[in-house]
């Protein structure tokens, strides 16, 4: 049998606080009620939860950035992070 584990190692795991973990069960990470204060975590059970929550990002098309500069959808970084001013330089 696997050992269960602390409310401390799944967030560990999960890399998120023990208060968050408490949302994660309401996001349904199962648990297991040792006693009514003890819960414990099968890492079957974590690592299912990690499966589900997980997205793939290659196949979500993201809508197109207003800061295009042509049809290539190219962006110009210089230009995107400048600061906006009319005024001109002095040299």
């Amino acid at each position: 049998m696997t050992p269960l584990l602390s409310p401390q190692e799944t967030a560990e795991i999960l890399g998120v606080c023990t208060k968050t973990l408490q949302n994660c069960r309401a996001l349904g990470l199962r648990c297991v009620r040792v006693t009514r204060n003890a819960i414990k975590y099968r890492p079957d059970d974590v690592q299912a939860f990690i499966e589900e929550r997980t997205e793939c990002h290659s196949e979500q098309k993201r809508p197109a950035s207003t800061n295009m500069t042509s049809s290539s959808k190219v962006v110009d970084f210089a230009e995107a992070v400048a600061p906006k001013t009319t005024k001109k330089l002095r040299r």
